[in-house]
């Protein structure tokens, strides 16, 4: 393999040129002879491709790569971990979350040492977001409580946070819940996170008589960009607000919030 081409296509991806990045890793891996280094190749494509939502052409490079017959332990370990990811992307946790658990059992002793650190933080993580995903709760928790130690590049702290505010309300532990939402979005949660992370955490606020606080994060839902392009959620905003403004005594907010959530 040429590493400085690869080590170019990598700066790449980090610098978030994910395009440019998958073009080089297509060339190189069409390039390749040895199996082991192209399926090493056709797997960065593959993480590639899920970044850009193309998941028919993440399938396609994920069947070219099963096609070969794999010799290094460590190529076939990142290629099952992008087929999980894979797996979690078109909606399939159950199978997502089996399949990480199976890369964790099938490699202990490579995963133990420090120099795949932040593949196995990415596995366990990504593994108690599907956990969560399936509302199994207690499952996730002791995993994402490991998980605020990770400092990998695979780790993903604001989702960490975000599920375990998941985890802490289904729990009851409503304290923990909102510092850990809060804590999520103060990090950076994508649009529809944080509108999920606000509307979650006004239901906690409203639900302990904290009625402003409430409005003020149902509001906040409804402005961020993109955030509530999911209907029910928007839907389910509206009503909440609706409610929360009947309780702060304001007639007028709470007629025309449910104007707006009965027009979806």
């Amino acid at each position: 393999m040429d590493s400085e081409r690869f080590e170019k296509a990598k700066k790449l991806e980090e610098d978030g040129r994910t395009e440019d990045a998958l073009r080089e890793y297509t060339a190189m891996a069409l390039e390749a002879v040895d199996h082991d280094e192209k399926a090493a190749l056709l797997a960065n494509e593959l993480k590639c491709l899920c970044r850009l939502g193309q998941l028919d052409k993440a399938e396609g490079a994920l069947a070219q790569i099963r096609e070969l017959p794999l010799r290094d332990p460590y190529v076939r370990l990142v290629v099952d971990f992008g087929e999980a990811c894979l797996t979690a992307l078109i909606q399939q946790p159950e199978a997502a979350a089996s399949k990480f658990k199976a890369i964790l059992d099938s490699n202990r002793e490579l995963l133990a040492g420090p120099e795949q650190r932040d593949l196995y933080e990415g596995i366990q993580e990504r593994r108690a977001f599907e956990l969560v995903r399936l509302e199994k709760y207690d499952e996730a928790l002791p995993i994402l409580k490991e998980a605020l130690s990770f400092t990998g590049e695979e780790s993903d702290q604001q989702f960490v946070q975000f599920y375990l505010g998941v985890c802490y309300a289904a729990a009851s532990d409503p304290n923990l819940a909102k510092e850990s939402f809060l804590h999520a979005i103060r990090l950076g949660l994508d649009s529809q996170f944080e509108a999920s992370a606000r509307y979650r955490l006004a239901r906690l606020y409203f639900n302990s008589g904290a009625f402003a606080q409430a409005k003020f994060h149902l509001e906040s839902a409804l402005l961020v960009s993109e955030g509530v392009a999911d209907l029910e959620l928007k839907r389910d905003i509206y009503r909440s607000l609706s409610r929360t403004c009947h309780f702060l005594g304001e007639e007028h907010e709470e007629r025309k919030y449910t104007k707006l959530g009965q027009s979806i």
